[in-house]
């Protein structure tokens, strides 16, 4: 479990940079708001990248809220299923759909990741970091630890 809970950390470390940006482009309704958007912005993108991260966007968009419809659908199967009569056969079955997912979902982003680090420019990249690391460090002391 530390295992598992440590490689998590590791990647997601990994990654911060990355993530900042599929909020602006893959957020759900409500999620993230404007300032991811601000966040390019401070970018300075050129026109051209502008138009390619929309396309990004654009290939992304419809495989990843089928791929969260199917999960949230799924979720709320297991819950069924727990509280129900089912089979533990039956439950392992569809904790084992609900997994599937998840790894599609990431994979998912992870490749619409890539696909938008390809667009910036290593300084735009590194501003991006940066600008994360520093919106990380103001939300610890707004967020309560859990």
């Amino acid at each position: 479990m530390l295992k598992k809970s440590l490689a998590a950390l590791l990647v997601g470390c990994a990654l911060s940079p990355l993530v900042a940006i599929a909020p602006w482009t893959f957020a759900e309704p409500g999620y993230g708001g404007p300032r991811w958007g601000a966040n390019l912005e401070n970018l300075n993108l050129t026109p051209e990248q502008r138009q390619r991260l929309q396309a990004v966007q654009q290939q992304y968009q419809g495989q990843m809220e089928q791929t969260r419809s199917q999960l949230r659908t799924a979720k709320q199967e297991l819950r069924q299923m727990m509280s129900g009569n089912a089979s533990e056969d039956q439950i392992r079955s569809k904790y084992q759909q609900v997994r599937q997912l998840e790894n599609q979902l990431a994979s998912l982003r992870f490749e619409s990741m890539l696909a938008m680090r390809g667009i910036l420019t290593p300084q735009q990249r590194q501003a991006l970091a940066t600008q994360m690391q520093q919106r990380r460090q103001v939300n610890r002391f707004i967020k309560p630890q859990q």
